[in-house]
């Protein structure tokens, strides 16, 4: 007898089971004899590797049916034919002809399996982005906490500035596409030009603006100065720049500013200025991290400059109890603590009007008068010229200063 006869008997007989198993509804049977037996007695007439990894890969197949058949396949009793399909699908799986098995491994399962890791993948990759602008916004939040932290330490002796001093932060530090132009006013000495000074040291130093550009015009405050002020900071040559005309230099200037970010403090503005005029790209900030800060007398200029409400800062005289600090601070406690001296330094203080250029002026003066007549003295000289004017003050604290 030859070796496959019992094969084919075996084969016959299991024909034979799998129909009584059908035909009785045991749809078990059926399921157990043609997907794990019939298989087994198959001779595919290859390699015993061929073989192994084939039936490897049917038995993936087969075992992932049979689960989806335990979860799913009460929904699917009133399907007519549903387990003469399944059992169709079975035989397809493993028959020597189809090779089932490995097409659907290999063209259905394994994409779903690479799809999901994919998606995993992605997934993993957007929660890494996220958390990377978080720790960005973190940073950011935390370099300009420190950044005013350390602008409040360099101006710590401009008195009643702090509010103030928030406001310019802020707006420096905003990326809001109307924040670009701060205008900033009060009467001359309550330390507009101080508060300048120390943005351009301090923002030089932070390194948030590629140019940092300080300008303090006093009465000459037109077109023309503000281009030839902002060619020389920028590197042209003075004389080359006063050959041009009006045009011809804005167009250099807007070469030069428009595609860069910059902080421009214009000081003691007496009229307004036409920042487009001057070369500037308006409005500003379109593209890039652009300042403009003036500083004013005149609340008019701000308007006129083009300041939103909302950007239009006043700084006032000092406070009776701010003027008085700055004063004692100035003088020292030792000469202030005596009580022959002090209700004559009150009134001294009090007569600054609150002006701090004023207090600072006559406190470093005082300072180096320790007797109590000669502050008698110098509160005498001072009352016999109150009330002064503006300029007449001036004039004062000029003498004042060549002591």
């Amino acid at each position: 007898m030859s070796t496959g006869t019992p094969l084919f008997v075996a084969s016959v007989i299991l024909v034979c089971v799998t129909f009584w198993g059908y035909v009785m509804q045991l749809y078990v049977i059926p399921k157990v004899i043609l997907g794990f037996l019939m298989p087994l007695l198959q001779d595919r007439g290859s390699s015993s590797t061929y073989r192994v990894r084939f039936l490897m890969e049917y038995i993936i197949v087969l075992y992932i049916l049979f689960i989806l058949d335990a979860i799913t396949g009460v929904l699917f009793l009133r399907i007519p034919l549903y387990y003469e399909l399944e059992l169709a699908f079975i035989m397809y799986l493993w028959h020597p002809r189809t090779q089932g098995a490995t097409i659907v491994l290999n063209m259905i399962l394994l994409p779903l399996v690479m799809v999901k890791f994919f998606t995993a993948r992605v997934h993993d990759l957007l929660l890494t982005c996220i958390w990377l602008r978080s720790e960005a916004a973190r940073t950011r939040a935390h370099a300009r906490e420190m950044r005013l932290q350390k602008l409040r330490l360099e101006t710590r002796h401009l008195w009643g500035m702090e509010t103030c001093l928030n406001k310019v932060h802020d707006f420096l530090e905003s990326r809001l596409a109307h924040d670009n132009l701060l205008g900033i006013w009060g009467v001359s000495g309550v330390g507009k030009s101080s508060l300048l000074m120390q943005l351009r040291q301090s923002y030089r130093i932070f390194a948030v603006f590629h140019h940092v550009l300080y300008f303090g015009f006093g009465s000459r405050s037109t077109v023309t100065d503000v281009q030839l002020a902002l060619g020389v900071c920028l590197g042209y040559n003075y004389e080359m720049m006063s050959l041009m005309d009006e045009k011809s230099r804005a167009r250099v200037i807007h070469h030069s500013l428009s595609n860069t970010s910059f902080l421009l403090l214009l000081d003691e503005l007496e009229a307004p200025v036409d920042l487009a005029a001057v070369g500037l790209r308006m409005p500003l900030g379109k593209y890039r991290h652009q300042k403009v800060i003036i500083a004013t007398g005149s609340k008019d200029v701000c308007a006129l400059m083009g300041c939103a409400a909302d950007n239009i800062i006043e700084i006032g005289c000092l406070g009776e109890d701010d003027a008085w600090s700055l004063f004692k601070n100035r003088v020292g406690d030792a000469i202030i603590d005596d009580p022959r001296i002090q209700p004559l330094a009150k009134e001294m203080a009090q007569a600054c009007g609150g002006l701090p250029i004023a207090l600072r002026t006559f406190a470093g003066a005082m300072s180096a008068i320790q007797d109590a007549d000669g502050w008698r003295y110098m509160y005498k000289y001072l009352q016999a010229r109150l009330p002064l004017s503006r300029e007449q003050f001036a004039d004062l604290l000029h003498n004042i200063r060549h002591w």
